[in-house]
C-alpha cells in the first residue's frame, strides 16, 4: 500500500470541500446553510473515497497476484528449456552462442578513425 494511497480519501474530500466551499460563497448561502451543506459533502466525499481506495487496493492485488503465477509459470517454462532431457544443447543455446561472437566493425582497432588520430598524435611530437 502506497503512501500516496494512503491519502486518497483525504484528498477528495478536502477538493470537494473546497469547491462546495466556493459554490456556497458564490451563491450566498448564509453560514449555517452552508456549513451544513460543506459537512454533508464532506462526509458523502470521504465515504466515496473510502470505497474508491478499497476498489484500487483490490485491483493491485488481483495484478500482483496475476504477475507472481505469470513469473511462476515462465520460470518453469525456462527450466524446461534450459535443461532438455538428452543432455545435448537446444537450438536456442547455440543460436545464443552464436549472436555472443558476432564481429562488430565498430571496435577501437578496426575503425579507421581512431587509426588516424593516433597517427596524427605520433607526427605532432
Amino acid at each position: 500500500m502506497s503512501d500516496r494511497m494512503k491519502l486518497l480519501p483525504a484528498l477528495i474530500t478536502l477538493l470537494a470541500g473546497a469547491f462546495t466551499s466556493i459554490i456556497t460563497y458564490l451563491l450566498h448561502y448564509d453560514v449555517k446553510k452552508a456549513l451544513f451543506i460543506l459537512l454533508i459533502v464532506l462526509i458523502i466525499f470521504y465515504i466515496l473515497g473510502t470505497v474508491f481506495q478499497k476498489v484500487i487496493f483490490k485491483f493491485e492485488k488481483e495484478v500482483e497476484q496475476e504477475e507472481i503465477e505469470r513469473a511462476e509459470q515462465e520460470g518453469k517454462v525456462v527450466e524446461k528449456d534450459v535443461q532438455p532431457s538428452d543432455g545435448t544443447a537446444t537450438e536456442q543455446d547455440a543460436a545464443a552462442d552464436n549472436t555472443a561472437y558476432e564481429d562488430t566493425s565498430d571496435s577501437v582497432d578496426e575503425n579507421p578513425e581512431y587509426e588516424q588520430t593516433d597517427m596524427a598524435d605520433e607526427q605532432e611530437e
